[in-house]
């Protein structure tokens, strides 16, 4: 097993208390009770912390627990969370929370470099966690002026949670090795239980790749479903062509896509593979009435992975990811009707025939530049960004 924690596999665990979480009050419910209920301590690792009434109702709830005694370990994207509030910075380190920008380098003053913590980790206490897609924002919570976006999160007890805190200790220290201390926080428990699941993770730059190979080894051997959901799916070729030999020996292969999208390039580059994914069986389905920022993935009748991992080379390269994978054929298909009775009301399924006879040369055109100019971006290790 020690070469596949190497490339950020880890041990599989059967003691895990699971339960899928929508965005909205389902999730931030549920986050806000654990911040409540923490005792000891909180490691909270989030790509976007945003400066808005969920932002101000979150970054309250941390201070009340750290007033109350509880260590808090705060580590925010320097990108995603540009936004957070120099004062609440200020005021967090002021009643001792220990607040960290990961990745904060930036080139020219305006444009941000390097490798980008996308993960979402939530750990209390040692004992529960939140994992998922979901960022610190309105546009994930029910406090904004419009409906959230759909997006999942889970909770989990059990030795799952111990990897997690592993994966939070190790990010906060970079390269240094893991202190005494640090390694007797991460003691596992002999539980018993009956869902079987474990971490996964993604640091190109660390050579894992973990989230990357079980879904391709997944869709390999796939006999009967594949369901994916997920947003900014940009494929490479080389998944692109699993999931049409998928299709094309009888496997029924449904992936649900955004109708709309946060970045505009994105949608036309996902709609450079509608026709080719058509032609070989492929169902497609668009969310219309948000923006999807959800990633799951079904196969079969017992395998389900889900966390922050998106389909596309930013992920691949350029993000830190962390998803847990579960084999558990009651959870799996508990959690499948419940996403799927999210999607049957407002998902659209698009038709060959009506979205080719649609496509004029201009939107070929369009939807081809988009890939090649987002492929290109997308593959660069060390890429500038700029956030509006």
């Amino acid at each position: 097993m020690v070469w596949r924690r190497k490339i950020g596999i880890f041990p599989w665990h059967l003691n895990q208390d699971l339960q899928l979480l929508q965005s909205g009050e389902s999730f931030f419910n549920e986050l806000l009770l654990r911040i409540e209920k923490a005792q000891f301590e909180i490691y909270f690792q989030v790509y976007i912390f945003e400066n808005d009434h969920t932002g101000f109702l979150i970054y309250n709830a941390l201070l009340d627990a750290s007033k109350r005694g509880v260590k808090i370990f705060l580590y925010l994207d320097a990108f995603g969370s540009n936004n957070f509030p120099s004062h609440w910075e200020k005021e967090l380190k002021k009643q001792g929370i220990s607040i960290e920008f990961f990745s904060r380098f930036k080139f020219a003053f305006k444009y941000h470099v390097g490798v980008r913590l996308h993960h979402k980790i939530m750990v209390f206490d040692g004992q529960i966690a939140l994992i998922g897609g979901i960022n610190i924002s309105d546009n994930y919570s029910q406090l904004g002026n419009e409906k959230p976006w759909l997006d999942f999160g889970l909770r989990m007890e059990g030795n799952v949670v111990k990897d997690l805190l592993k994966i939070c200790l190790q990010t906060e220290n970079g390269l240094m090795p893991l202190s005494k201390l640090d390694k007797q926080k991460i003691q596992y428990s002999f539980l018993t239980g009956e869902i079987k699941a474990r971490i996964l993770q993604n640091h190109w730059s660390r050579a894992k790749f973990g989230i990357s190979r079980q879904y391709r080894q997944s869709i390999r051997k796939a006999q009967e479903q594949i369901v994916i959901i997920t947003s900014y799916f940009v494929p490479s070729p080389a998944l692109k062509r699993l999931l049409k030999l998928a299709s094309k020996r009888g496997v029924k292969v449904k992936l649900v896509l955004g109708g709309k999208s946060d970045v505009g390039i994105v949608k036309h580059a996902s709609q450079f593979f509608y026709a080719d994914l058509l032609k070989s069986g492929v169902e497609i389905w668009e969310w219309e009435p948000t923006v999807l920022h959800a990633k799951l993935a079904f196969v079969d009748r017992n395998w389900m992975c889900m966390g922050s991992y998106n389909l596309n080379h930013l992920s691949d390269f350029s993000s830190t990811e962390c998803n847990i994978e579960i084999i558990d054929q009651t959870f799996q298909q508990n959690s499948l009707k419940q996403v799927n009775s999210i999607l049957e009301k407002d998902a659209k399924q698009i038709n060959e025939l009506d979205y080719i006879k649609r496509q004029s040369w201009l939107k070929q055109i369009r939807n081809f530049v988009a890939y090649r100019m987002l492929a290109f971006s997308l593959k660069l290790l060390f890429y500038f960004q700029k956030r509006s």
